[in-house]
């Protein structure tokens, strides 16, 4: 993201108006890093409420990188093979990592795979200054089955449609409602055909009106209202330091008997025994939107939270 960081530089120097999103305190207690949890549960709602068409009113700065919420489910310490922070053995052979992107004009209510409990992302925008930026490369407005299109490659064509599914761009969509043609073609499979809008760093002024793009096409065709999640791929990363990833909470779907919560637990506890210096990164509730017009809510529980310093 060099050149987007250094688009907000230029902005910063010509005194234009700026979204200005400042990461929470890190309060050290003992030598433990402790991200403070009721202060990240307050950024989550902000961030999650900013329905902005891009950063700093340019264009070469998508809406990703100061509002929203990116966020990733995963299934505990899969075979012991890898940690949930890191890309699975698949995403190092894709090149890709999926996530979706939550915010109150892109709501969902079930996780991919109807998974309960995951992690939460930094925006680029409003990480501490020690987080590594990740490199976003496209989104589908709805779960584009990615596993189907391919598995050395990502936010390419799906081999039953390999013209309408490309990027976007390239199969002459730069619209909503150019994508929403597409999508509502009788029979097929729309979540194979739809094409991605490529997000990208290297597209400049054409990746912020891509992402938001993105955001009108998902409430054009609001195909099952906030059942379906969107699907952003992000370019695997080949840092293993957990100090560094930006990761700002873990989260649980509330309600029922959060089953989710153990595995968040779990996942804090992993995560705290394999930083150095030690780092708590807080469980937070994610009650999502039932509606489309809802409001997600996103609350930090002190007895939800199993490490301590």
């Amino acid at each position: 993201m060099h050149k987007l960081i250094a688009s907000l530089l230029l902005t910063l120097l010509l005194g234009c108006s700026q979204t200005t999103i400042q990461p929470p305190d890190v309060i050290d207690v003992k030598g433990v890093q402790v991200l403070n949890g009721p202060a990240i549960a307050e950024q989550l709602t902000t961030l999650y409420d900013l329905k902005l068409p891009n950063c700093n009113n340019s264009d070469a700065q998508p809406a990703f990188l100061c509002s929203g919420v990116t966020l990733r489910v995963t299934v505990k310490d899969p075979a012991n093979k890898y940690k949930v922070w890191d890309p699975s053995p698949q995403s190092v052979k894709s090149g890709g990592v999926s996530f979706s992107y939550l915010r109150q004009d892109a709501n969902f209510s079930r996780l991919a795979w109807g998974n309960g409990n995951g992690y939460m992302l930094y925006p680029i925008f409003g990480a501490p200054a020690d987080k590594e930026d990740l490199d976003y490369r496209c989104i589908y407005p709805y779960d584009a089955w990615t596993w189907t299109r391919s598995d050395t490659a990502v936010c390419v064509a799906h081999p039953t449609y390999p013209v309408q599914s490309q990027l976007c761009h390239n199969a002459g969509v730069t619209s909503a409602e150019q994508w929403y043609v597409v999508w509502k073609i009788p029979g097929g499979t729309p979540n194979q055909r739809q094409c991605g809008f490529d997000i990208s760093d290297d597209r400049n002024q054409l990746a912020g009106p891509a992402f938001y793009q993105s955001i009108r096409a998902r409430a054009l065709a609001a195909v099952t209202g906030v059942n379906e999640h969107n699907e952003v791929l992000i370019k695997t990363w080949t840092s293993r330091n957990p100090n560094t990833f930006p990761i700002m909470a873990f989260f649980f779907i509330a309600g029922g008997s959060n089953a989710g919560l153990a595995d968040a637990q779990y996942n804090q506890k992993d995560f705290y025994n394999s930083t150095s210096p030690k780092m708590v990164v807080p469980i937070i509730r994610l009650t999502p939107a039932t509606t489309v017009a809802g409001k997600a809510t996103f609350t930090y529980i002190t007895a939800d939270q199993v490490v301590t310093p």
